[in-house]
């Protein structure tokens, strides 16, 4: 395969992720036209590192520093690079967010290598990867706004599905446990509409987490120990 060499960072927090991927890039990378640039843990890591480092970033969406898909990915692009969102797969309304900021394409974490390589080569290029990924993401945007909740009612909706009940609901908001429930089942009613059924309060807080109006919940984590820093 003769293409033209692009040079890829990898911003990720897991090092097991990490090490494949510097290993897999050494190993077959020159073979899809990608060079191994470097890691890092977070976007401030290899923004402090400089400009013009690399042509494209693999970015994980969820890092350990609690930064957002959505400006990370934003952040990227007013640096100069190109973005290829590098996931697992399991964050609809993360996934959405990068999208929406401007990265270019999907690939699951899940993925061989080879997949990877060719679409960060692509993504480089300014090709944007049209993939089951990507339109899931849209359907999800699009589910979200035919659902159409209300700012109160995500008020209403963020409590409720994070565990707190009908009453303490009420006095949060400062309005009648009556009004709570008349909420609740306002909402449950527009999910349905929209396909999505919300029968329980687990199922509240699956579409909640879904259509990003409370942040999923964050596995604890190791200290991060990149084999490679970008800038070292």
């Amino acid at each position: 395969m003769n293409v033209e060499t692009i040079r890829a960072c990898v911003i990720d927090d897991h090092e097991a992720t990490m090490i494949g991927l510097e290993v897999g890039m050494h190993r077959e990378g020159k073979v899809y036209g990608v060079t191994f640039a470097g890691m890092a843990p977070t976007v401030d890591a290899l923004l402090k590192a400089g400009r013009g480092i690399c042509d494209v970033v693999a970015l994980d969406l969820q890092l350990a520093d609690g930064s957002r898909p959505g400006e990370n990915t934003a952040r990227l692009i007013t640096a100069g690079y190109k973005v290829l969102v590098f996931t697992s797969g399991d964050n609809q309304a993360y996934l959405q967010e990068a999208l929406a900021s401007g990265a270019l394409g999907v690939s699951l974490k899940s993925e061989p290598l080879s997949w990877t390589f060719d679409k960060l080569r692509r993504v480089a290029a300014g090709e944007t990867i049209d993939n089951l990924e990507l339109a899931s993401a849209i359907e999800v945007d699009i589910q979200f706004v035919e659902a159409n909740l209300s700012e109160r009612e995500k008020e209403c909706l963020a409590l409720y599905a994070t565990g707190f009940g009908q009453a303490q609901v009420a006095r949060r908001m400062n309005i009648a446990a009556s009004t709570v429930k008349t909420n609740i089942d306002r909402i449950r009613e527009k999910f349905e509409a929209a396909g999505r059924p919300a029968d329980t309060k687990v199922d509240l807080y699956i579409r909640a987490v879904e259509d990003g109006i409370i942040p999923p919940p964050q596995p604890k984590r190791k200290r991060a120990w990149p084999p490679k820093e970008v800038g070292q």
